[in-house]
């Protein structure tokens, strides 16, 4: 019974949150979003790496469960890489990935030298 109770209650709130959401203005710039994140250990101390977007900026995260959601809310996408590729970047900090991968191609880089008046 209190199941069946609390249900019908979450059911109840579900539908004026999407009556209220729906009956908004349309002024706002983006929709909310609900993050749904499943067999993932929040306490866990594992460290995770993730590279942003399409850049070469990785960012070390707490734990997995942390760079999923981050993942989720942000409007550019971590993908998660090798632990390595964050070293010397701190706990929720953002820098330059690392490894061989990374370093090898700048070598060939090219400064731009912008000269005014």
């Amino acid at each position: 019974m209190r199941n069946v109770l609390r249900l019908s209650t979450f059911l109840v709130l579900l539908a004026v949150a999407c009556a209220f959401l729906s009956s908004s203005s349309s002024t706002s710039s983006s929709s909310p979003k609900i993050c749904y994140i499943n067999n993932c250990n929040a306490t866990s101390t594992t460290n995770a790496c993730g590279k942003y977007g399409k850049s070469n900026l990785c960012n070390r995260f707490k734990n997995n469960c942390a760079l999923r959601y981050n993942s989720c809310i942000s409007s550019t996408t971590y993908t998660a890489v090798a632990l390595s590729q964050c070293s010397g970047i701190s706990v929720n900090s953002r820098g330059i990935c690392g490894g061989s991968s990374s370093s090898s191609s700048s070598s060939n880089i090219t400064p731009i030298i912008i000269r005014r008046g």
